[in-house]
C-alpha cells in the first residue's frame, strides 16, 4: 500500500502545482498555531510602546543634567565674563560682473 503523501502528491505533480499545494497545505495546518502567537506578540509590542509613550509624556519638559564638561565650560564663561564667540558675517562674493 502506498503512503498517504505519495497518493496526495501524485494527483498534483502532473499539474506542476505541487509546491504551491504543499505551501498552502502547510499554511493551513500552521495558521491556527502561528496566528495567535503573532497576535500575542503584536499585542505585547503595542502595550510596550503605549507604556513607553506614557512614560515619556510625563518627562517631556524635564531637562537632562549637564555633563561635567558642559558645567565646566558654563562656569568658565560666567567667571571670565566672556560671552559666546562672535563671528563676522559671511561675505557673499560679487556675482554681478559687467564687462
Amino acid at each position: 500500500m502506498n503512503p498517504f503523501w505519495n497518493n496526495l502528491y501524485d494527483s498534483f505533480k502532473d499539474r506542476r502545482y505541487a509546491a504551491l499545494f504543499f505551501f498552502a497545505l502547510g499554511a493551513l495546518v500552521l495558521s491556527p498555531v502561528l496566528l495567535p502567537a503573532m497576535a500575542l506578540y503584536g499585542l505585547s509590542r503595542g502595550m510596550w510602546a503605549l507604556r513607553r509613550a506614557r512614560g515619556n509624556r510625563r518627562n517631556k519638559w524635564r531637562r537632562a543634567p549637564l555633563s561635567r564638561d558642559e558645567v565646566r565650560v558654563a562656569r568658565s564663561k560666567l567667571r571670565d565674563g566672556s560671552g559666546p564667540v562672535i563671528r563676522p558675517p559671511v561675505q557673499v562674493p560679487d556675482t554681478d560682473l559687467k564687462y
